[in-house]
């Protein structure tokens, strides 16, 4: 990088970035400049003077890393930035000013727009900005934009040489809102004419729930890429939001007059020193909501009809949806209905668009017993019940991401949800709220994004999140099973799997019975197979049953159970399966006897691992069933491991080995 320092007195300071002919050089004041520092100067600011309203802040750092003990929001070192308006088609530079001196510094600025707002690009502005390798001194060039308005301008000197060049970067602005009201997307401000006197950003009649947050941020993104170092682990990133206190980055703005409709008004003004001395907001309740924001169910299951009773149901908000609440509770076929208020004034059993229920006699029923979600929207005047899916979130606790079509799902026993912790971390847990037509507030799936409907437990009790802020947070260990009792409000945590003997490997195949089939064979032929994986503390338990009809089982069959330990197809060996860390291979049937003999396949450390594997069978008319057992140690498997388990016999049950028991080990 070519790098020339002017040297000027600062009677006779002049600039000159796009020409060596010293005849075309216009004079630059350095009036009012009380600070040593970067500014935007030239023509296109609208200002004929270097005054200290130019100067640059310094430039923060969205990103950071827990992991690397990394915190976002940081002052960078070497970073710069600066809101303002540039007028199109005229010039405008930047420049470094020391004690009398003043560097040029500029960039040859090209359009730049991701294709796809993810990975290094997720969260990014979509429309995309202009960016450039930096240049300083005679050689810096020039810069304008073609159209007039406000802009965000960010320098980076990559003093750490992290990113692979130092750059300008150049984003136009359109100021809008994200927050609750409209599921954390993109609602644009209206805007009267750019200019650095003064900019009013204003949206009226917006609805806001109690409590309701936003941020202000710009052109829909929430920052923007500008590189990382070599080996992907640290990132610069700057902001494209500001929040409370008009902090770039700062926490989300709430409401506090109650639910009702707003006036939200950004006002921007170009200023000295931090970006947040440049805007300043006002919001404004321009009428009160009337929409009730409790709501309860009472019944026989709920209360025993008593508005006294701890047990009438109190439903939950639905985080930043007005008017709307849910419940998940264990169901009989008593009878039920809602009221606003915990008193006989005002209660009703449907709004009008209802389902999943049936009304009889003046009280609501669900169609059989079972775990079921209520979900109210009294502004668009619905009710309705669907059986309940409660999630675990997070890859590090559960087995999946973070939003419903990835998460983990919890069982339904006896009345209560139960999931089991696949590792060691942070714990969240959510009900899928999901309204049968789409609504203001939903994700592209249909359903309400999981922290709307999120809740967490503290002391045994359950903690719904409701309107509320984000809750603190609990930390859990591996393999331990978590029972939510929903109609109590109470939550268990027990170790995940019992003690040695939940299975034995004795030919008495009736112990199975407890255990759900897991897969199936789906032939339309029939020969017919079904197996079953459980595990308790020490062993993990396999199960298969197959029809004799097979005429293979006459010449002795053999059974496999290839496990892919880490239930990822892109590890381990490939032996006709994508991702299997190991499989074994048994004969259990010489005719009508149980043969002894077990094999490994030889990619797996070898036979030894397979020393401790048990089974047992029997063989009968129509089925021969057969039980196995193996250490976890020995297949060096653990609690709160996810697994992948096929099994198959001979040719006949090759479908199966597509269709694996995805299994989380207690």
């Amino acid at each position: 990088m070519k790098k020339i320092f002017w040297i000027f007195s600062v009677a006779a300071m002049a600039i000159s970035v796009a020409s060596c002919d010293p005849k075309k050089e216009e004079p630059t004041p350095l009036d009012d400049i009380t600070e040593d520092g970067f500014y935007v100067i030239g023509e296109a600011t609208g200002k004929t003077e270097v005054t200290g309203v130019l100067a640059m802040a310094k430039g923060i750092n969205e990103w950071g890393s827990d992991d690397l003990g990394i915190k976002s929001q940081q002052v960078r070192d070497g970073m710069f930035e600066k809101y303002i308006v540039l007028e199109g088609g005229k010039e405008f530079t930047l420049a470094y000013v020391n004690g009398g001196q003043k560097t040029a510094y500029g960039a040859n600025l090209k359009a730049f727009k991701p294709a796809a707002i993810e990975g290094d690009y997720a969260d990014n502005p979509a429309d995309g900005w202009f960016v450039g390798k930096l240049e300083v001194g005679n050689s810096a060039p020039k810069m304008k934009m073609e159209k007039t308005g406000l802009y965000h301008i960010v320098l980076d000197l990559n003093n750490d040489k992290l990113l692979t060049d130092a750059q300008i970067l150049v984003s136009p602005v359109t100021w809008g809102v994200r927050g609750g009201m409209n599921s954390w997307n993109f609602t644009a401000l209206e805007a009267t004419a750019p200019s650095n006197d003064g900019i009013t950003y204003t949206l009226s009649g917006q609805k806001l729930a109690d409590g309701g947050e936003f941020k202000f941020a710009y052109n829909g993104g929430w920052k923007i890429f500008l590189g990382k170092n070599a080996d992907g682990t640290k990132f610069v990133k700057a902001n494209t939001n500001i929040g409370k206190d008009c902090k770039p980055g700062g926490d989300n703005i709430a409401v506090t007059e109650g639910a009702g409709a707003y006036k939200i008004t950004l006002n921007y003004k170009l200023a000295a020193g931090d970006v947040a001395k440049s805007f300043s907001y006002t919001i404004t309740q321009e009428s009160k909501s009337e929409t009730p924001t409790t709501m309860y169910m009472i019944g026989q299951d709920f209360g025993g009809w008593d508005w006294g009773n701890a047990g009438v149901a109190e439903l939950v908000p639905v985080w930043g949806k007005e008017g709307a609440f849910w419940c998940t509770r264990y169901f009989t076929t008593n009878g039920f209905k809602f009221c606003a208020l915990k008193e006989w004034n005002g209660d009703f059993t449907g709004l009008g668009n209802d389902s999943g229920y049936t009304v009889a006699e003046g009280n609501c029923f669900v169609p059989e017993a079972g775990m079921y979600t209520v979900y109210i929207n009294l502004l668009d005047k619905v009710l309705e019940i669907k059986p309940a899916e409660v999630y675990g979130l997070g890859d590090a606790v559960f087995t999946g991401g973070w939003d419903f079509d990835t998460a983990q799902k919890c069982e339904i026993e006896d009345g209560k949800a139960v999931i089991v912790t696949k590792g060691a971390g942070e714990l969240r847990l959510a009900s899928k709220v999901m309204p049968t037509t789409k609504v203001e507030g939903c994700v592209d799936f249909g359903w309400y994004d999981w922290w709307k409907t999120e809740f967490i437990f503290f002391d045994g009790k359950i903690a719904y999140r409701g309107g509320g802020n984000d809750q603190e947070r609990v930390q859990i260990e591996a393999g331990k099973k978590i029972i939510i009792d929903f109609n109590a409000g109470t939550v268990e945590v027990v170790d995940g799997a019992a003690e040695e003997g939940a299975i034995k490997i004795d030919g008495d195949l009736s112990d199975w019975d407890a255990i759900d089939t897991q897969v199936a064979s789906t032939k339309d032929t029939p020969v017919y197979a079904l197996f079953k994986v459980t595990n308790d503390k020490k062993n993990i338990y396999f199960y298969t049953k197959r029809d004799t009809r097979d005429a293979i089982w006459s010449r002795g069959g053999y059974v496999y159970y290839d496990i892919d330990a880490d239930n990822n197809p892109a590890t381990g060996v490939n032996k006709e399966i994508d991702g299997l860390e190991m499989w074994l291979y048994f004969f259990p049937f010489d005719g009508k006897e149980i043969a002894t003999d077990v094999g490994s396949g030889d990619a797996y450390p070898s036979k030894a691992v397979f020393n401790n594997f048990k089974f047992a069978g029997k063989v009968g008319e129509e089925w021969v069933e057969v039980e196995a057992s193996m250490p976890l140690a020995d297949a060096g498997i653990k609690s709160g491991d996810v697994i992948a388990v096929y099994s198959w016999s001979n040719k006949s049950g090759d479908d199966l080995k597509k269709t694996p028991i995805v299994y989380t080990v207690k």
